[in-house]
């Protein structure tokens, strides 16, 4: 499962499409992508493509909360084609790749942020170099040790990168939800300079970036290919470095394109000059991390932003006329009612036309997960990570739920819901669904319950 799915939203899976451009810049043919969750295969649809095509090798990303799956889905296919090498990459695969290798039959595996080691792989499998020059991997060696070679660096300048390759892509299975198709998704920036302690970093805290030229060459690609009338920067925080953000708008706004945009942002980077030149170039969401609105969780998390100052610019980018998206967390193992009800008391005031609220869930090479690590049950295969405390895993469920029942049927919220445009009106009803059945559910069952 590449990137984020729900039921509500399904992104292009940016990391296998940056993998598919260095295979193809290192001139080894033509790769072929399969979205086996857009294109809605089973394992058997899997299996028969695979039989047709006859693939070099097979390169996979795993994911979190589904990551036994993932593991098995893939163990399945080395299964049916044991002479087919299978690589893959993805966080736990950094995190345990010990485990990968003695419980599977997984060939390579990627840590990090994989393109230069994939591409160096590359030239393992075709090229005759010797395996033991290719930095920042693990594999079984001849006796059934595991062998781990060199670290995961992280690339200092992804300009040098080959642009993703987008021509791969069935565009019409991806959106995000109120957004016209056809749509596009960008990432511009790896890494966060941010010490949040609960986040997954997946590229580390360095932020790398794509100068406003390149941006502006990836929109180009998804017009040429796609026609695109909307897109996503899928970056952690693209408000990050505010000059930069302004120098992109300015490129854009030149283009005239007429696009609609959004982006993922912090409450204490809404610089209210960047604000005003994202505005002119056509980015009509902002995607809001908050967490809490209580200075105890925030201390807790680590995660430092002035609540009253977050909340007056908040208030300002509403009245700039942007749309407004924000995500909680609740149910840390210090967090009492008290807390949740601050940060629905935020939420309200400061008028989101949506907001998203995630149980914690500490995920290992978190500072988090550390803090906490005697409190967690956790196994990466089979896979569980939830609280020993049950009492702590179901009271999040009750924060979880009291929060989101309390937001949206606020008639503050329901008010701005019927103000929406008309064309809102069609996708609505899948949302409202998937809502509800999550609030009539029994606290105790742990289904994914990611939505919007």
């Amino acid at each position: 499962m590449c990137s984020y799915f729900s039921p509500t939203f399904l992104f292009q899976p940016i990391e296998l499409l940056s993998l598919a451009a260095v295979y193809r810049e290192r001139g080894y043919g033509s790769p072929i992508l399969l979205d086996a969750i857009a294109e809605k295969k089973t394992t058997q649809d899997v299996i028969n493509v695979i039989q047709q095509i006859s693939p070099d090798f097979i390169i996979s990303l795993s994911g979190f909360e589904c990551f036994e799956e993932d593991v098995n889905e893939v163990t399945t296919i080395k299964q049916k084609f044991p002479d087919i090498p299978i690589i893959l990459f993805g966080h736990y695969v950094t995190q345990f790749p010990d485990i990968l290798i003695l419980n599977t039959t997984i060939d390579y595996l990627i840590h990090g942020e994989p393109d230069v080691i994939f591409g160096e792989l590359l030239d393992f499998i075709y090229n005759n170099k010797d395996i033991s020059e290719v930095q920042g991997i693990s594999y079984r060696g001849e006796k059934g040790e595991v062998i781990h070679q060199g670290k995961n660096n992280r690339i200092p300048n992804p300009n040098e990168l080959p642009m993703p390759a987008f021509e791969l892509l069935k565009n019409h299975y991806y959106t995000e939800p109120f957004f016209p198709k056809p749509y596009g998704l960008i990432q511009s920036a790896r890494g966060c300079p941010y010490q949040c302690n609960y986040c997954v970093k997946s590229f580390g805290t360095k932020l790398t970036m794509l100068t406003p030229e390149n941006i502006i060459l990836q929109i180009d690609a998804y017009r040429d290919l796609f026609g695109i009338k909307a897109f996503r920067f899928i970056d952690d925080t693209f408000t990050a470095v505010p000059n930069r953000v302004i120098e992109f708008c300015k490129l854009l706004i030149e283009k005239n394109y007429n696009l609609k945009w959004s982006c993922l942002t912090r409450p204490d980077t809404l610089d209210p000059v960047m604000l005003n030149w994202m505005k002119k170039a056509g980015c009509v969401r902002l995607y809001i991390g908050v967490e809490s609105a209580s200075y105890k969780i925030l201390e807790y998390y680590n995660k430092k932003f002035d609540i009253d100052l977050s909340l007056n610019s908040i208030r300002e980018a509403k009245k700039m006329g942007f749309e407004l998206m924000a995500f909680f967390m609740v149910g840390s193992p210090i967090e009492t009612i008290e807390d949740v009800k601050q940060s629905l008391r935020f939420a309200l005031n400061a008028g989101f036309d949506f907001i998203t609220v995630s149980k914690i869930s500490p995920y290992p090479g978190t500072e988090l997960f550390n803090k906490l690590r005697d409190d967690i049950d956790f196994s990466a295969l089979p896979y569980r990570n939830r609280f020993k405390d049950e009492n702590i895993e179901l009271r999040g469920y009750k924060f979880q739920r009291y929060f989101l029942r309390n937001f949206y049927f606020n008639y503050k919220t329901i008010l701005n819901l019927l103000s929406k445009p008309r064309w809102y009106m069609t996708q609505l009803p899948q949302n409202i669904k998937s809502f509800l059945s999550f609030l009539l559910k029994d606290t105790s069952q742990k289904d994914r319950n990611d939505f919007i």
